[in-house]
């Protein structure tokens, strides 16, 4: 919005200045001079007079056009973004000294894979394209391969919990890369890409170092066969009870053990937890599990930031870290939209959609599990297929929280503006008309919904970008009660 009103105001301000300079133009040929048709200057400069007005003409006619094109934009209906696969990247010191290794993880879950029917089962297959570009979009290196998926059952091949989990590697100097996959289906030929930014550090200092961050789903270290399933996805609010991290520290400097300290960041920057763990050290490569409990981890977006100290730190020097890694994580919990960051905040968000006597009881539990049970069993009520596994309205009514908190923010959170309010109850309107620069008027924009058959009108009274609006809601809405 912010962006369409500059655009405006150029607009504006550049067909002011056209038009003032056509009438400055016509009061120059209207004054008789003794020249052809009046105009004072030679005929050589009237011929570049008539240029210049006809040029003028057209330019204004532009401008014009570009000022009633933007009064009246119809807004798009915003979709949750729900990536349709995983991907994880994460860089680790190479047995080169001069690269570094980028293990690519890719997560595909069997819902948007196609299978087929077989005699022993059913069957789906993909091709997946791997893209390692650098900082100008070079191409540096490919990996293109096709997997096979096979399943037993029907239910199988549309469960949640089912998918393909594929890894490349990658030897690449230190830098700013960009990550590109493409996941094409073979039955469909329907192609789903991902693209994202990765910084590759240089593992080749004396110094000790820490490579990235993975977020491990299962993990088990007893036997002789030791395994490890990275969580491919940002969130761990799924896993029961607690998470692992798993990083490498090159230790160069041949230390004998260093004190590691893990501090969970939310999304203020505010610590929530602090973990610290002792371990010895061998020379060179050394693998580290560290468990996080996430029990106590609220719906939210959080950091992870890992430092490594000295066991016993010299006085004075109790803060300096020998090396840092970190990385982001966030936790969702199952049945809740992917908009949902904080339960709390999102409770409060169904002021629209429910009554007084549900939102207290909402605001009322205990803990952060019952509110989570609460909100969910409110929302399964207006579920208006039950049978499915997702809350289409739920879905829906959030997407349209964040797009107002995107869009209409101001001093306030966009979902509480009087714009926020109208999108999350009646949705996009069919036709939007903004005045921002009438003369007459303070700017204004009027929404209409024609399944309404009814208009909003929204005045900045402020001159600030505060929209309130001015025509009565409850004509043809009434807030939810008791």
């Amino acid at each position: 919005m912010r962006c369409s009103c500059i655009l405006l105001e150029v607009c504006r301000l550049a067909a002011s200045w056209m038009l003032t300079l056509m009438m400055r133009l016509s009061m120059i040929c209207s004054e008789p001079f003794g020249g052809k048709n009046g105009c004072r200057p030679p005929y050589r400069t009237l011929f570049f007079g008539e240029k210049a007005m006809t040029s003028v003409g057209w330019t204004v006619v532009a401008l014009v056009s570009v000022l009633h094109l933007t009064s009246a934009q119809v807004e798009v209906a915003p979709k949750e973004e729900i990536p349709p696969y995983y991907v994880d990247a994460i860089s680790f010191a190479s047995s080169t000294s001069q690269h570094s290794r980028v293990d690519v993880f890719v997560q595909i879950p069997y819902r948007i894979l196609a299978f087929v029917k077989k005699e022993d089962g059913y069957r789906a297959s993909y091709e997946i394209t791997i893209d390692v570009l650098d900082s100008t979009g070079k191409l540096c290196n490919e990996k293109v391969w096709t997997e096979d998926v096979k399943v037993e059952t029907f239910e199988q091949t549309v469960s949640s919990q089912g998918y393909s989990l594929v890894q490349r590697s990658f030897e690449v100097f230190p830098g700013l890369y960009s990550i590109m996959t493409i996941v094409r289906d073979e039955e469909t030929r329907q192609s789903q890409r991902i693209l994202q930014k990765l910084r590759v550090s240089d593992y080749s200092g004396s110094q000790l170092l820490l490579s990235d961050i993975m977020l491990v789903n299962r993990l088990n270290l007893s036997g002789e066969r030791k395994s490890i399933v990275p969580n491919v996805s940002p969130n761990v609010g799924l896993i029961p009870d607690a998470f692992h991290i798993f990083f490498e520290a090159y230790n160069e400097p041949k230390l004998d053990s260093v004190k590691f300290v893990i501090d969970i960041l939310d999304q203020k920057k505010e610590r929530t937890a602090q973990i610290e763990q002792v371990q010895k050290l061998s020379p060179g490569r050394n693998q580290v599990f560290m468990r996080i409990e996430n029990e106590s981890l609220s719906v939210g977006d959080y950091t992870l930031l890992v430092r490594a100290f000295a066991p016993v730190q010299p006085e004075g020097q109790e803060n300096q870290s020998l090396a840092v890694t970190s990385r982001s994580f966030i936790v969702r919990w199952k049945g809740l939209p992917a908009a949902v960051k904080d339960i709390d905040i999102a409770i409060e968000q169904c002021v629209y959609e429910a009554k007084s006597s549900e939102m207290s009881h909402m605001r009322e539990a205990n803990t952060p599990e019952e509110k989570q049970k609460r909100f969910l069993e409110f929302w399964k009520k207006r579920d208006p297929n039950p049978s499915t596994p997702r809350n289409e309205k739920m879905e829906s009514y959030f997407a349209r929280v964040e797009y107002a908190n995107k869009t209409f923010k101001h001093y306030i959170e966009g979902w509480r503006t009087d714009m926020g309010m109208v999108y999350i109850i009646f949705g996009p309107p069919n036709n939007v008309e903004r005045h921002p620069f009438d003369i007459d008027s303070k700017p204004y924009e009027v929404w209409t919904y024609y399944t309404l058959n009814h208009s909003f009108e929204f005045v900045d009274n402020s001159g600030f970008g505060d929209y309130r609006l001015t025509t009565p809601i409850w004509e043809v809405w009434e807030r939810p009660h008791d």
